[in-house]
């Protein structure tokens, strides 16, 4: 059954065995009237005890599901990406860089440690001897008096044979005595330092002391 209280009109259902037969006295719990509620609904004061209903909501409403609050994520720190990535590009340029000097300076490399050329085999990456694609030529040394003293002159070309611009390394000329014995070596610079094909580079030294020497012995040094 359906009862409304007299007051606020609020509407309570209820089932008729919670009433009885006889009647009893209720109060509304939305204002807090009583009335002594029959089975007919006829809304009649009674002084004996009092039962207090509760509206209960229809069974079409729907109770709108809880919503969680999603946890509050802090904010990104702009700064802090900028300088990971500044990192991680610093740390890639390092590494270009090291592979670049191995590869353009791995003449250099191997000239000053050996083993590196098997090294660069492994990986396919030959390197080249000193002087490859390069040819001496019109060389010359003669000894003569500079202040009373003999002194050593080593002079002649470098000629490009080769279809590529080549760098020209320094010469190692190498003085010889008797039984061609080493008496002392040092490194000339050729003029330029690089030539295209078919160009010729040269070069020429005194020496002040040429005592003793009887021979000299000129190599690719590699040094440049």
């Amino acid at each position: 059954m359906i009862i409304t209280c007299p007051a606020c009109d609020t509407r309570y259902t209820l089932a008729d065995s919670a009433v009885g037969p006889q009647g009893r006295k209720v109060r509304c719990a939305h204002c807090g009237h009583m009335w002594w509620q029959s089975p007919q609904d006829d809304p009649v004061f009674h002084p004996d005890a009092v039962t207090e209903f509760h509206p209960v909501p229809p069974s079409s409403a729907k109770t709108p599901p809880s919503k969680t609050k999603a946890a509050a994520r802090p904010a990104a720190d702009p700064g802090a990406r900028r300088r990971a990535l500044v990192g991680w590009g610093a740390f890639v340029a390092v590494l270009l860089a090291i592979g670049a000097a191995g590869y353009f300076g791995r003449a250099t490399l191997v000239r000053l440690w050996p083993p590196a050329a098997l090294f660069y085999e492994t990986v396919g990456l030959p390197v080249e001897p000193p002087g490859t694609g390069l040819q001496l030529q019109n060389v010359r040394s003669e000894q003569k008096a500079e202040d009373g003293k003999a002194a050593l002159l080593v002079e002649g070309q470098i000629v490009n044979v080769s279809e590529t611009l080549r760098t020209v390394p320094a010469l190692r000329v190498t003085a010889l005595g008797a039984d061609r014995q080493p008496l002392r070596n040092w490194t000339v610079a050729p003029v330029p330092p690089q030539i295209l094909p078919g160009e010729i580079a040269t070069f020429r030294d005194v020496q002040a002391d040429a005592a003793g020497v009887l021979e000299v012995m000129i190599t690719f040094d590699g040094g440049r």
